[in-house]
């Protein structure tokens, strides 16, 4: 899959409140407005001429200078400048063919090179709530074109890789996960329940009734306090493929609960595969490694090394 490269990237807002963005994407360009300067002295580069329009309707030097150097950057962009703009909860990124048209009413289009995206090389949309804040703050730029300041975070998010210091950071916490299953497979299984029972508190839920309670094939009844979805946990240290069919069976027999949870940090080979091969999203079964990932994620690290120390 080739690589995103560029050495430079722009943002443009298009249009005001981003009137133009749907039908630039939809039509694969970018549009300009700058009316108050004629298109060709812009074409031609006469940049003190167009400095000189820029004053007439800027309230000083420094205005009209910053009016001058966005233009110049539409103008001047060659076809190896990223542009990036926000859309929808998404950014959205394409590269562009140098030649600007003019359009009857002053405003000017440069048109894309392959149409604007708003996936990375892996096909994974670029939503808002995995882009850095750095990077979604330029949506407050007054203006109309701007540099991206850290052009290398911007291709590793379009190229789906990360940079060096958070493979670090993922390698770490990769490390530490595998590091606690032997700890968590060593719990009595009583703290195996207490440890399951802190995993889903640490997301958000809430115990219905108490750990161990009265329904025997239940041992944790929780509910969102936010949505009012209600589940059900089973906590087993050791499964077989025999005692998953038997719960699995009974919970269809269930009532009130959207989905059941099966836990177990040692399940057998076949337990493991027949899980896979159903495939069902209303009966889950986690093992160690979905274990150890939700307890490194909830804060229970240190909870755990207590255990085991």
């Amino acid at each position: 899959m080739t690589q995103v490269s560029a050495t430079k990237a722009l943002f443009i807002k298009l249009g005001e409140g981003g009137i133009w963005q749907a039908e630039c994407i939809e039509k694969g360009t970018l549009r300009f407005s700058y009316r108050e300067v004629p298109h060709d002295i812009c074409q031609a580069g006469n940049w003190p001429e167009v400095e000189r329009k820029a004053r007439g309707f800027s309230k000083d030097k420094g205005s009209a200078t910053r009016h001058v150097n966005q233009i110049r950057q539409f103008y001047e962009a060659d076809e190896k400048v990223l542009w990036v703009t926000f859309h929808s909860n998404r950014l959205w990124w394409c590269f562009s063919n140098p030649a600007i048209k003019p359009l009857p009413n002053g405003e000017r289009i440069r048109e894309v090179v392959t149409p604007w995206s708003d996936c990375d090389r892996h096909g994974e949309r670029l939503l808002f709530g995995k882009i850095s804040g750095k990077l979604l703050a330029t949506r407050g730029f007054r203006g109309t074109i701007c540099t991206i300041s850290d052009v290398d975070y911007l291709l590793h998010k379009i190229n789906g890789t990360n940079e060096p210091h958070v493979v670090a950071a993922q390698t770490a916490f990769e490390s530490l996960q595998r590091c606690l299953i032997p700890i968590i497979q060593k719990l009595h299984e009583k703290d195996l329940e207490i440890l399951v029972d802190l995993v889903f508190r640490q997301a958000g839920w809430q115990r219905v009734g108490v750990s161990g309670g009265t329904e025997k094939d239940i041992d944790l009844d929780l509910i969102s306090p936010v949505t009012g979805e209600r589940i059900a946990v089973q906590v087993k240290s050791r499964a077989s493929v025999a005692v998953w069919q038997k719960y699995r069976k009974t919970f269809a027999d269930m009532k009130g609960f959207t989905r059941f949870y099966f836990v177990t940090h040692s399940p057998d080979v076949s337990l493991q595969m027949e899980a896979d091969a159903a495939d069902d999203p209303d009966f889950v079964l986690w093992g160690i490694e979905q274990l150890a990932g939700q307890a490194v994620r909830g804060g229970l690290t240190g909870w755990l090394l207590d255990k085991a120390s």
